[in-house]
């Protein structure tokens, strides 16, 4: 019965429970209050927008995470100022924001304000880092070639990179005040322009870059080869016999020109005649002395004008010792000088002659004292002369002589060799001032060591070329002294030694870059003409042999060479008549540096109807200066007297 009376109280406790509930619901029971409203969630910012770096013109893209009541609002910001969508801006109202950021945002504070109903919150400055962008070469600076006095204009092409983008040029490596445009014009080129190289330097926030360096070639104004001009002494054409021309440049472009000639007292006399630049040649007049025959002029001329001519005289008309003479120009000739005072053998002969930059002068000769010596005679600058002394070996023969624009004077010489008959060496002497070198020794002995010529650049550097036998064949031989040591270099042939080569001459500039000629070929068979080498003194290489003739020419003979400021070069010839193998003509051709061959030749021959029958011409002797001006002078025999002597062209 207990457990029938618990059973029931169960669910009436139960259900009491839910009455009292359902009235307290309903406001019954005697009264009670409304719940307390839930309070709005302002916003907060739960992540914070991380720093970006970028490149210039890439992307930026900023990200914030908020909570609180919905909705929430976006605004972001750069450096506190309100963003917008529109180009270059996406999201600005957004919880993603996308800048694509010019080199211009670098460093830029960026932020958002959070918003919804109740409040705004703005989240801490991201830092927008752009870096900037190098700019791309598209065209690099070109070479440019142009005639002397027309402009040059050097340029560049960039495409990207960061503005601002600034240029400066430089020539040689040295800046060009003002020049700092994507191009450069040099308004009026000149001769001293030639070689020189132009570069710019490109700047802008991401550093600096240089371009390659463009070259300038500048060539001589329209330069041409005037027409022939009859130059020796105008008495009877029949009976001058004009011989051994000789012809020297300065560097405004004035020459002068001695020769031998028959006078009408007569006798052999050594005459002048000057050419005056842009106008025309000055009578011809002796320069020897008045009395004995004049034989053998040689003449050097410093850049500026002054010029010796040297030459050996003999003391009577008929027979009489040979002495050495010098007759210096300064603007008129002075008197001649006697300057090998033999006063025992008379026989002083073959002279030659340097003069240095500043005039001081050095002539070379053989005398036969007990034994054929060479010998040298100095001057200063004003043209006082000192005592001649010996300085080869006894016996020596055939000096030659070249003077450096440092002053220092290279002396070559022949001397016979006691291995044998027809065996000979070269050796050398150098002097600085008024003393000469012990004599060196630069060749080996050899079979017909024959002629040598000798050049040297501004620094002293020089180069001996000869001509001696390999077996029974004739080959053209060079060495090389170093300026600073003072060594010869191993002799080294310069031709290929296929055929025989003979009559070497060179010609340096004062750079070191040498041009060396000869003409080559076997007697009965093929024929190679006029041929050429050339040192490359900034590469220490020589880039021949190459022909200077083209291979269907007659065979030049006789060749000459003379070199301008820059290398380039001119050589002259003589050359047998197509089809008439008694008869010569007088050629000559241009090399250029900028294309590093050598042009078709030129026939400087005066008049083809006076030598149409049997005149030739013969003995051509060629000058140039820095600029690239030139004289030729050679001998004309011809069909008509009026046509006869010494005949000249400028090249200007």
């Amino acid at each position: 019965m207990n457990q029938q009376r618990e059973m029931f109280r169960k669910p009436l406790g139960v259900a009491l429970v839910l009455i009292i509930g359902l009235l307290s619901a309903c406001g019954g029971g005697g009264g009670g209050g409304a719940p307390a409203p839930v309070p709005a969630v302002p916003p907060a910012i739960a992540a914070q927008p991380s720093a970006v770096v970028v490149a210039d013109g890439s992307s930026a893209n900023f990200n914030v995470t908020a909570t609180g009541d919905a909705p929430l609002a976006y605004q972001w910001r750069r450096d506190g100022l309100d963003l917008v969508d529109a180009a270059g801006v996406a999201g600005a109202k957004s919880p993603a924001l996308t800048l694509v950021a010019p080199y211009g945002f670098n460093a830029s504070q960026v932020s958002v304000r959070v918003s919804n109903a109740v409040g705004s919150v703005v989240s801490s400055n991201a830092l927008l880092t752009v870096t900037p962008l190098a700019p791309a070469i598209a065209t690099q600076p070109a070479n440019v070639t142009v005639i002397a006095n027309a402009p040059a204009t050097f340029s560049v092409v960039i495409s990207g990179g960061t503005a601002p983008v600034s240029f400066q040029w430089k020539r040689n490596g040295t800046v060009i005040a003002g020049a700092t445009n994507p191009s450069y014009t040099i308004p009026g080129t000149v001769i001293g322009d030639n070689g020189a190289s132009f570069a710019v330097d490109i700047h802008n926030p991401a550093g600096t870059m240089s371009s390659t360096a463009a070259l300038l070639t500048v060539m001589a104004v329209g330069k041409t080869w005037s027409d022939a001009v009859r130059i020796n002494f105008a008495n009877d054409p029949s009976n001058s016999l004009p011989s051994d021309p000789q012809v020297v440049i300065d560097s405004a472009g004035n020459a002068i020109s001695v020769w031998r000639e028959i006078l009408p007292d007569p006798r052999n006399a050594v005459l002048a005649r000057r050419y005056a630049a842009g106008g025309s040649w000055s009578t011809a007049a002796p320069i020897d002395g008045p009395i004995g025959n004049a034989i053998q002029p040689q003449i050097a001329m410093t850049p500026g004008g002054t010029a010796v001519a040297t030459f050996s005289q003999t003391t009577a008309v008929s027979g009489g010792g040979n002495q050495i003479i010098a007759n210096r120009f300064g603007g008129a000739w002075a008197v001649p000088q006697r300057l090998d005072g033999d006063v025992v053998f008379g026989r002083a002969y073959g002279p030659q002659v340097a003069l240095a930059p500043d005039g001081a002068t050095t002539v070379v000769f053989t005398l036969p004292d007990t034994n054929h010596r060479v010998w040298a005679a100095r001057s200063d600058s004003a043209g006082v002369w000192s005592a001649a002394m010996t300085v080869g070996n006894s016996p020596s023969n055939s000096p030659q002589v070249a003077v450096a624009a440092n002053g220092q004077v290279v002396m070559t010489w022949l001397e016979p060799a006691a291995s044998g008959r027809y065996m000979s060496s070269l050796w050398a002497s150098l002097s600085a001032g008024t003393g000469w070198s012990t004599p060196v020794k630069i060749s080996a002995d050899a079979d017909s060591v024959l002629p040598i010529r000798v050049a040297a650049d501004a620094n002293g550097n020089a180069i001996a070329v000869w001509q001696q036998n390999v077996g029974n064949r004739p080959t053209v031989f060079a060495t090389q002294l170093d300026a600073i040591s003072k060594a010869w270099s191993a002799p080294f042939m310069l031709n290929d030694g296929t055929k025989s080569a003979y009559e070497p001459q060179v010609a340096a500039d004062d750079n070191g870059n040498t041009m060396v000629v000869w003409n080559e070929g076997d007697a009965g068979g093929a024929s190679l003409g006029v041929l050429a080498n050339r040192f490359v003194a900034a590469t220490g290489t020589w880039s021949g042999p190459m022909a200077v003739q083209p291979p269907t020419a007659p065979r030049g003979a006789a060749p000459q060479v003379a070199v301008d400021a820059k290398g380039n070069a001119i050589a002259v010839w003589r050359q047998h008549v197509v089809g008439n193998g008694s008869r010569y003509e007088v050629w000559g051709a241009h090399f250029s540096t900028a294309t590093g061959v050598w042009a078709p030749p030129v026939n400087f021959m005066s008049n083809a109807a006076a030598y149409v029958l049997t005149g030739s011409g013969h003995q051509p002797k060629i000058s140039a200066n820095a600029d690239g001006g030139a004289v030729v002078v050679w001998f004309e025999q011809a069909d008509t007297p009026l046509a006869a002597g010494l005949w000249a062209r400028v090249y200007r």
